[in-house]
C-alpha cells in the first residue's frame, strides 16, 4: 500500500532495514554521497528542528529552496515534510510568504527571506570555507545545534501541502501517487533502485528526489554528472530501472 505521508514512506523503511541506502548522490566531479534511511532521518530531523525552533515555522509555512536536485534539497524536501511546510522550488525568498530561504553556492546574491541559509552543497555536507555575505547564515553550521530527533506538535496530514515547483503543487498524499505513477513508467518495482539522470529528468527529478523510493520502499541514485554513461552507472550502482 501506497504511504500517504512521507513520515509514514521512511518508518515503513526503517522498520525493516535502517541501515538500507535511501539516496545516492553521483556528483559531477565524480564525489558520491549515500545515505542510509537512518541517516537521512538524522539529517531530516536536524533541518526540521531548525525550521522549528530558530525560524518559528508552522503548518503552512514557505521554505524557498533555490537549490539543485541534490541529497541535501532532498533533506530540505523531508524537513518540510515533517513539519508541515511548504517546500518552494526556485522560490522567491522576497515573497512576503517565505519564512526561510534556503540557496546555493550560485545563489548567494538572492535575496532574503527573514531567516537565509545558504549550504556548500559539499558532499559531506561541509560548511563553508570561506565567511559568507553578512545576512547569511551557514546551514551546515547551524544544524549542528539541532537535535538529531524530531517530534512534531501535531501529526501532519496527507492533504498538507507539501512541494510547490513552478504552476505545479503536491500535497504528500498528491507526491506519493505520483511517484508511484512516475516508478510504473519507467518499470520500477517495489523495492527498487531507480537511477534518476537529473541533466534531462527535469520535471520528474522533483518527485525522484525523495517522493519515488519512500513510495516504493526502495533507492534512489541522484546522477549529476552529464558526461556519465547512464547505463554504465546503472549497471554499477545495481539500478534495476533508469529515469532519463
Amino acid at each position: 500500500m501506497t504511504p500517504t505521508t512521507v513520515d509514514q514512506g521512511l518508518r515503513a523503511i526503517l522498520s525493516r532495514d535502517p541501515a538500507q541506502p535511501l539516496i545516492t548522490y553521483l556528483g559531477p566531479g565524480g564525489e558520491r554521497t549515500e545515505l542510509s534511511a537512518r541517516t537521512f532521518e538524522n539529517n531530516v530531523a536536524k533541518a526540521a528542528n531548525l525550521l522549528r525552533d530558530d525560524a518559528d515555522v508552522r503548518p503552512g509555512s514557505r521554505v524557498a529552496l533555490l537549490l539543485p536536485v541534490h541529497w541535501q534539497t532532498a533533506v530540505w524536501l523531508g524537513a518540510c515534510a515533517a513539519t508541515g511546510c511548504v517546500a518552494w522550488l526556485d522560490g522567491d525568498p522576497a515573497d512576503p510568504l517565505s519564512d526561510v530561504s534556503v540557496t546555493g553556492l550560485d545563489r548567494l546574491d538572492a535575496p532574503r527571506a527573514p531567516l537565509a541559509l545558504a549550504t556548500s552543497l559539499h558532499p559531506f555536507g561541509m560548511p563553508f570555507a570561506a565567511p559568507l555575505p553578512a545576512g547569511l547564515l551557514d546551514a551546515a553550521v547551524e544544524v549542528r545545534a539541532h537535535g538529531d530527533s524530531f517530534t512534531p506538535y501535531a501529526e501532519v496530514p496527507g492533504d498538507s501541502p507539501w512541494i510547490v515547483a513552478g504552476d505545479r503543487a503536491w500535497t504528500q498524499t498528491d507526491a506519493l501517487d505520483d511517484a508511484v505513477a512516475v516508478a510504473a513508467s519507467v518499470g520500477l518495482a517495489v523495492g527498487g533502485r531507480l537511477l534518476c539522470d537529473v541533466t534531462t529528468a527535469r520535471g520528474d527529478a522533483v518527485l525522484a528526489m525523495l517522493a519515488v523510493p519512500l513510495a516504493l520502499g526502495g533507492s534512489v541514485v541522484l546522477l549529476a554528472d552529464p558526461a556519465s554513461d547512464v547505463d554504465a552507472v546503472a549497471a554499477r550502482e545495481r539500478c534495476t530501472a533508469v529515469l532519463r
